[in-house]
């Protein structure tokens, strides 16, 4: 009887494992502000920052799911807090946005930071713009937001005597 009972609690303690694995969410810290969190839906990741020079921080973040992906680059100035940031998205179902004929948006960030060109925001924005891509411009929320959190994390990393500059 006892084994029976052993038995029923082995059974019932796996299956409810296996419940809670379908929505069990894993998350990995990377160096430089970066993250990966994983479930059974999908993967969201923030590459490490990194440093462009001149003052300026990249951040990528990608999200894959079963819809497609998306994909999000932010230049920072370290300095003003100026952000400079571009998103598209490459669906399953429909044709992708965001993007011009020319491709992977990560690609693209990248031959530019080889060229060395990403060290300028207004740089980085008329060429994004000449390449067709859609970009946003404008300001971090203010010092200490949830929303700034990741670019300050960055700027602390790189350039932390920036910091005195914010206001």
């Amino acid at each position: 009887m006892m084994r029976i009972l052993l038995a029923t609690l082995a059974i019932l303690a796996a299956g409810a494992a296996m419940a809670q694995d379908s929505t069990l969410q894993t998350i990995k810290q990377l160096p430089h502000c970066g993250s990966e969190a994983k479930n059974s839906f999908g993967v969201h990741k923030e590459y490490p920052a990194m440093d462009l020079g001149n003052g300026f921080v990249g951040f990528k973040t990608e999200d894959a799911n079963a819809d497609g992906l998306k994909e999000r680059f932010s230049l920072i100035n370290c300095a003003t807090r100026a952000i400079v940031q571009l998103n598209a998205e490459y669906l399953l179902k429909d044709s992708s946005k965001g993007i011009p004929a020319s491709g992977d948006m990560f690609a693209f960030v990248d031959k530019l930071k080889k060229q060395g060109k990403l060290a300028n925001g207004d740089l980085f924005a008329g060429l994004a713009s000449q390449a067709g891509y859609e970009v946003t411009s404008g300001k971090l929320p203010k010092v200490g937001d949830d929303k700034a959190a990741r670019a300050e994390c960055g700027c602390d990393d790189f350039y932390p005597e920036a910091r005195s500059l914010w206001k």
